[in-house]
């Protein structure tokens, strides 16, 4: 009689099976399952990444945005395209993460795309937009940030967009 031997940790057996059962977890109908699953696929790490580039195309919402949350924590420039076009999904939750997703990646090719991000029809996107721009920095992105500032009227976007440009360095319009 052959027994199999278990994979070891970090094997690619072991990370495989793991990474198809946490894929599942995330269309799990409990948030904290939900939140967890995602937990463990930054746990992986790079393994992850092509896994959660797909997870974007899901017809669920939720799985959505695990996905962009695991790969803004991830932090992997593999992502960025993937989270370029999450930035036009249709539901303001995913918007948000890739928004925030693309601000932990610190790519300065992303504010070209997040600028216009300012005319987003939710105030929490708007913010996750200027927290993104502040973290990368850079001119472009105080421009960007300025120009949101004129056509914001929500108090708490105005406040995220001020924070920001305190962060850059830059204290105001």
């Amino acid at each position: 009689m052959t027994q199999s031997i278990p994979p070891e940790p970090g094997d690619d057996r072991s990370n495989s099976r793991d990474l198809q059962v946490l894929i599942a977890r995330l269309s799990n109908p409990n948030k904290t399952v939900r939140a967890e699953a995602m937990h463990g696929l930054v746990a992986i790490g790079k393994h992850a990444v092509p896994a959660c580039i797909a997870l974007l195309s899901d017809g669920d919402w939720r799985v959505r945005y695990r996905a962009a949350e695991a790969l803004g924590l991830l932090a992997d420039g593999e992502a960025y395209a993937a989270l370029v076009a999450a930035l036009d999904d249709e539901k303001d939750h995913v918007r948000y993460m890739a928004a925030k997703g693309l601000g932990l990646l610190g790519d300065p090719r992303a504010v070209e795309r997040l600028g216009p991000m300012r005319n987003d029809e939710n105030e929490f996107v708007r913010r996750s937009v200027a927290r993104s721009l502040g973290t990368i920095g850079g001119e472009e992105a105080v421009l960007a940030l300025r120009a949101a500032l004129e056509g914001e009227a929500t108090d708490g976007v105005r406040a995220a967009i001020l924070e920001a440009l305190r962060d850059i360095g830059n204290d105001g319009p």
